[in-house]
């Protein structure tokens, strides 16, 4: 089967996923977007491909795309989710903490968290790192639980989480972590870690972006709940 012009513009839209909700809701200059993709759908193509011919396939793509509801879907998704802002929290990283029996070291510190007051501690297990995020009156009480062979690899102060509550979210509406992740992004803020639980993503980052970050997630879902939530 010959591989086309529409073949290479469907591959290369497909790949651009920052693009899929201004596709959706056809918010995208035709000849515009066939300039940006040019230099892509000459290289699959291996010569070089005219922008009208371009053009022509990039506006059959989008009057055919197969998943302009997804993206209602995903703004329906997201729209109801709830964030808590938390701040004076640090990061312990535990290397080869399974050889000293280290959780057993940290049952003695849980009774010590005020869940009820909002203090937490999150652990992460991975096959040779402990991922601890807690806040920072426990670090010292954690550090001087740990034993050689175990060793403390990375210890990250001044952080502050998010948690997007989405406990009313479908789960199987796909780009919801891409949906807050993205928002980090164009706020320039760095993401430290990020976790999740059924119902709850977790992202972590310096304290000082903590202002920022709640902004930034805040203003995005306001900015959703006033968006049509069906293209067209």
């Amino acid at each position: 089967m010959v591989y086309s012009i529409s073949d290479a513009v469907k591959e290369s839209l497909d790949e651009l996923t920052f693009l899929r909700s201004a596709i959706t809701h056809d918010l995208l200059n035709y000849s515009a977007l066939a300039r940006f993709i040019q230099p892509a759908i000459s290289a699959k193509l291996g010569y070089d491909a005219g922008i009208d011919a371009i053009a022509v396939a990039v506006r059959r793509y989008i009057q055919t795309y197969e998943s302009k509801q997804k993206s209602g879907k995903l703004l329906e998704a997201v729209k109801n989710a709830k964030i808590i802002l938390r701040s004076d929290l640090c990061l312990l990283v535990v290397r080869q903490w399974h050889d000293v029996d280290f959780l057993t070291e940290l049952k003695a510190v849980l009774p010590e968290v005020d869940f009820r007051a909002g203090e937490k501690m999150y652990m992460l297990i991975r096959s040779n790192d402990l991922v601890i995020v807690c806040n920072s009156r426990f670090a010292p009480i954690i550090e001087s639980k740990i034993r050689s062979p175990a060793k403390l690899v990375t210890k990250l102060r001044d952080l502050s989480v998010i948690t997007i509550n989405s406990q009313a979210v479908n789960f199987e509406v796909p780009g919801i972590l891409q949906f807050f992740s993205q928002q980090f992004e164009l706020g320039g803020i760095n993401v430290e870690e990020v976790f999740s639980t059924r119902g709850k993503i977790t992202f972590v980052f310096a304290q000082r972006d903590a202002a920022k970050a709640y902004e930034r997630i805040s203003t995005a879902l306001e900015a959703v709940k006033t968006m049509p939530l069906s293209p067209r």
